[in-house]
């Protein structure tokens, strides 16, 4: 059953979040949608949340992508691996080499409003089989003298994102 993956990991950030690493992340990407707002709305007639202005404005829709820019340096931070994601052993390492942002909801003038979701993505990994709700994987995906490898346990907040069988 051997496939090539990539595996996605979701987080959402809002004013609820209570790790520092979160927090920062919702205060700097909330600073930048209140100027990047400005930037697509209309002057004289403004409105204060995103899916207003994105009803306005469907050029507005950028802005996710802009917001990226506000986090990245905190994303680079974790080294390309989500330490709160072990495998079954308790190695604690998700690898990741990518991620997208995508804005749920703002307003320029209450924080309460403002979420977004940030979802890592692995690098290819060779999928050799699932045995008891477990991934079992490996890095290397062309080797010819077997595989190191590693099990990471199903997850909710983890999916497959991208699949090819060999």
């Amino acid at each position: 059953m051997k496939a090539k993956i990539k595996l996605a990991f979701r987080i959402v950030i809002d004013q609820n979040s209570t790790l520092p690493w979160d927090k920062f992340v919702f205060e700097d990407s909330h600073f930048e949608y209140k100027i990047q707002h400005q930037v697509f709305d209309d002057k004289e007639n403004p409105v204060k949340n995103y899916w207003e202005l994105l009803a306005k404005n469907p050029n507005a829709e950028k802005i996710a992508f802009l917001l990226s820019s506000a986090v990245v340096n905190y994303v680079s931070q974790l080294n390309g691996e989500i330490k709160s994601l072990p495998d079954v052993l308790g190695n604690t390492f998700f690898p990741v080499d990518t991620f997208k942002l995508d804005l749920i909801s703002s307003n320029i003038e209450d924080a309460a409003k403002h979420k977004i979701g940030l979802t890592f993505f692995t690098p290819e990994l060779l999928l050799i089989d699932i045995i008891d709700n477990k991934y079992l994987l490996s890095k290397d995906t062309e080797s010819e003298n077997g595989f190191e490898t590693f099990m990471f346990a199903f997850h909710p907040q983890v999916g497959i994102s991208h699949y090819l069988i060999l």
